[in-house]
Formats: structure tokens, sequence, C-alpha cells
């Protein structure tokens, strides 16, 4: 089984279990109603609707091709998820706001503490929507191979590397090829790279070492990792084949990671107070006496 298969099977599950995500902890068991899944949909549906217009409106075409609608789809569903678990939040908080007098987010603390459980698996699905997220920027990879030598230039998105050096060095355990590369955004350089690849002689076996800049920085929502990597020398010319990829919203994943340990951690802290479910008591009959 290959990636087309995969993709056709697993994304479609993983939406409808994103949605799930979004819709079942709202649901009150045996006491939905239309009014209630209208108090609790209203706004985030709006909004996950507005995020796929926009979307649209700046290129993303989910009818020309599937990875486009399936990155749609993804991106509304993870503010579908997001935008519920902060309503509910917000609901909480200002039910026990109007309770104690307490600002919004000191009753949202209090909130968690009554019941860690529960929203400590709150911030997960968050968590859970930020990695979506990050994961849907793979349709808008870009990569560019190219055999660079002193002074050659590669375009990849809005950087341009330029090679201004390579060179081979031969160490005790392993020999090394590699490149200096500068990176610019512009005519303004903002780093320099150094992709590598060694020859280790006890395994004979070869090792790339790539080289990653995040672009934290520069824009933190459209976050975009470059990595550069040194493919070999090309035996006819004695120049580096580079090859740099540009992907979107990698860091993304790492930050949903991150919320969904945190989430883990809330999780596990004990309630407050013990939450109480009340029991009807027991009657017991009174013992039958002879002759009755």
């Amino acid at each position: 089984m290959g990636p087309p298969f995969y993709n056709s099977v697993a994304i479609p599950v993983a939406l409808l279990l994103l949605l799930l995500t979004a819709v079942g902890p709202l649901l009150a068991w045996r006491k939905t109603s239309l009014e209630s899944l209208k108090r609790n949909f209203l706004w985030p549906t709006y909004g996950a609707v507005a995020v796929g217009i926009a979307m649209m409106i700046f290129g993303v075409r989910p009818w020309k091709d599937i990875a486009y609608f399936y990155a749609l789809m993804s991106a509304m569903l993870s503010t579908l998820v997001a935008l519920t678990v902060i309503s509910e939040f917000v609901r909480g908080g200002r039910v026990i706001a109007g309770h104690t007098g307490q600002n919004l987010l000191g009753a949202i603390v209090h909130l968690w503490h009554r019941n860690t459980r529960r929203y400590g698996g709150y911030i997960v699905h968050f968590g859970v929507a930020v990695v979506v997220i990050g994961i849907l920027g793979t349709p808008f990879n870009k990569e560019v191979e190219k055999e660079m030598g002193y002074g050659d230039k590669m375009a990849i998105g809005p950087y341009t590397l330029v090679c201004r050096s390579y060179t081979q060095e031969e160490k005790p355990n392993y020999g090394s090829e590699w490149a200096i590369l500068d990176v610019f955004k512009g005519d303004k350089q903002i780093t320099q790279l150094f992709p590598e690849r060694r020859f280790y002689k006890a395994s004979q076996q070869t090792q790339t070492m790539p080289q990653i800049y995040p672009t934290f920085r520069e824009d933190f929502l459209l976050v975009k990792d470059l990595y550069v990597v040194y493919e070999g020398v090309n035996q006819d010319t004695g120049r580096p084949i580079i090859k740099a990829h540009l992907n979107p919203l990698v860091p993304w994943i790492w930050a949903g990671l991150v919320i969904m340990i945190f989430g883990t951690i809330i999780g596990l802290v004990p309630n407050a107070a013990p939450i109480r479910v009340p029991v009807p008591a027991r009657v017991q009959a009174a013992p039958v006496g002879a002759g009755d």
C-alpha cells in the first residue's frame, strides 16, 4: 500500500475524528436539543466558515486539487475545535464569575480546578487542533534541487540561497563534504547554513546532516521551516548538489504537542473538591413477621 491508498483512507477518517473532537464533548447525554446545538456551535461554526472563505480568497482552490480540499477541511475543522474549546471555557467562566464576583480569568481557573480532567481534556483537544493546522501545510511544501558552484544562486519561496564555498575534510572516524550557503530574504542576509554529508569509515555508511532554519521571528502565524540538504557531488563537474525544502507551518506541530502535554498534566491535577453525584438512598423493607 502506497501513499495514494493511505491518503484516500486515513485522511477522511482523521477529518471525521477531528469533527467528533469538536462536537462530542459538548453534547449532553440524553439532553441534546436543537436549541443547545445552536447555542454551543453557532459562533464556532461562523468562525470555521470564515477561515475557509479566507483561505479560498488567498488562493486555496479545493476544486482543483484534492490536497487543497483536505487542507481546507482541516483548517475549518481545527478552527471549529479551537473555538468550541474556548467558548466552553468562557461560558463556564461567566457562570462562575456571576456567582462569585471574580473576574473572568480567575473564574476560568476556578472552573478548571473544580473538574481538572474535563478541562485538561479540552486543552488536549485544542492541542490536537494546533497539530492538524501544522499538518495541513503539507500541500504547500516547496522543493528545489540544483547543482551549485561558487556564487551560484537558488531561489525557493521568499528566500535566495547563495553558495559561498564548498570543501571536503578528512577526520579519523569519517570523511565529510559540506557547503557554506548564505540565505537572503530580499536584499537582506538573514542567516548562513552549513549542510554536510558524512561517510563513516567503520560502518561504511553515509549520513546526511541537514541544516534547518525556522522563521519564527519573521512571520509567526505562517512560520516556515527551511531545510537545506547536501545531496552529494556531481562527479563530472565536482560541484555539490544542494536540495532545499520549504515546509510551511511545521513548528505548529511542535507547539500543538507542547499544548497536549500541558493539557495532560493539567488533567492529572486533583480536583479542588470532590465532585458529588447525588445517589438515591436505598430503602430497606421492614422484616416481615410470622403470620403476615
